[in-house]
């Protein structure tokens, strides 16, 4: 295959990933918690070099920007955001349990504290199961309290290796290293407060429009080789 057609095809399959994030970026910007997605090609050469052709479609790698969203106030007493650097609360189904920075909780049918989707908040001692009206607190490191007694405690978590983050739907993320509980004194929540998304859908506009040009011309590259190759076996098969 020649190397044109081979740098080509490389740059559209880069091209069409990032497309591909930085459009999941910009529909997320207003996502509570949302943390923005990072795509990382590999090298060109090692790229280039990669036999068959079709191992060349394999995914870039996508990675997770871990800056943190600014603080919005929302007077809600169960929103919570994380003043903790590299902590996370842990949203659980039963069988698997995902990370996030997203806040929003409220209680289902059951009383239970959930987030994102109904997953249930891991708290210290497991499910957190509230009272649905009294007074309802919680306190700078994750007590809670209704009527001035404790009835349970949010527990955060850090993952044992934080650039390995993977991005899963929505504001949720997978720490497939493992993570390991924070001790209570570490812990600095805001209730009545969020962690907005991370993500400038202004920026990521103009990424979406500046890779668009760049994907058009990667096109028009492959269109302009196939018509050369066209035209010489044309050419050969008049001779």
């Amino acid at each position: 295959m020649s190397d044109i057609f081979q740098i080509a095809n490389i740059g559209l399959i880069d091209t069409r990933q990032r497309l591909e994030s930085i459009s999941m970026n910009a529909a997320s910007a207003s996502l509570t918690g949302y943390r923005r997605h990072v795509v990382t090609g590999r090298a060109f050469d090692a790229a280039l070099a990669t036999t068959p052709v079709a191992d060349v479609s394999s995914p870039v790698t996508q990675q997770v920007d871990l800056q943190r969203g600014a603080l919005q106030a929302t007077g809600r007493p169960l929103d919570l955001a994380i003043e903790t650097d590299n902590a996370f609360f842990a949203l659980t189904d039963g069988d698997q349990t995902w990370l996030t920075r997203a806040g929003d909780f409220r209680l289902n049918q059951d009383g239970v504290l959930v987030g994102e989707r109904g997953l249930r908040v891991v708290g210290a001692q497991g499910d957190l199961h509230l009272p649905a009206s009294g007074d309802l607190q919680i306190a700078a490191d994750g007590s809670i309290t209704h009527d001035g007694l404790q009835v349970g405690a949010v527990q955060l978590f850090k993952p044992l290796d934080r650039m390995s983050l993977q991005a899963a739907t929505g504001s949720l993320l997978l720490a497939p290293a493992g993570t390991e509980p924070l001790a209570a004194s570490d812990v600095r929540l805001r209730s009545g407060t969020l962690e907005a998304s991370n993500t400038d859908a202004g920026r990521e506009m103009l990424g979406l429009m500046s890779l668009s040009r760049q994907f058009e011309s990667l096109s028009r590259v492959v269109q302009s080789y196939d018509d050369v190759l066209g035209r010489a076996i044309q050419k050969l098969g008049e001779v």
